[in-house]
């Protein structure tokens, strides 16, 4: 009588799944690396000056682009320190991203700031001839000074999304995950 015989050894199959088990269990060094690539994606986000979905920041005002003293050209950075907040965290089995800084969640939602009024002193420069030059300035180089009421009025922050991983961004991210668990079933 012919036949065929299989003869199928279910050790190679069960060690490697018994590996996939082990690399799942502690998924640190996975989270880590994400966590750095998700640092370099965001710092690439500063630099570039867009949102996760490409969009452009919206542009600074005149206003606060004139009066603005470093910078002037890029928007959410005056001295970099939303940029350079930017930390991750491994909390069990989840990847903690983003910042500490509450003015971070102003820039990616938006706000409307209330400011109340307030009486002020503000200094000036008196010329030899008397008049009063109209820009202020520090109260040790000042000689004159005034006390000014600025009413209440309201600064309105636009929404300018900095946080998060474009559609390219997450595939590497999932590219990341898939070279993790290559890895660990080889032998």
């Amino acid at each position: 009588m012919a036949g065929a015989t299989l003869t199928f050894d279910y050790q190679d199959a069960l060690n490697t799944l018994l590996r996939t088990q082990a690399a799942l269990a502690d998924p640190a060094p996975l989270l880590a690396d994400m966590g750095e690539k998700l640092l370099e994606f965001h710092q690439q986000r500063f630099r570039a000056q867009e949102s996760p979905d490409g969009t452009p920041w919206q542009s600074l005002s005149a206003r606060y682009q004139k009066r603005k003293r470093r910078n002037q050209d890029k928007v959410l950075t005056l001295d970099g320190h939303l940029r350079n907040t930017l930390r991750w965290q491994i909390n069990a089995n989840e990847l903690l991203f983003g910042t500490d800084r509450i003015y971070g969640a102003v820039h990616q939602f938006g706000a409307t700031i209330e400011i109340a009024a307030r009486s002020q002193q503000a200094y000036y420069r008196q010329k030899k001839n008397g008049e009063i030059d109209n820009r202020f300035v520090r109260r040790s180089k000042s000689n004159f000074a005034q006390w000014h009421t600025i009413p209440a009025h309201q600064v309105t922050i636009p929404a300018r999304p900095w946080l998060g991983v474009s559609a390219e961004q997450g595939a590497r991210l999932v590219e990341l995950a898939r070279n993790y668990l290559q890895r660990s079933l080889k032998p």
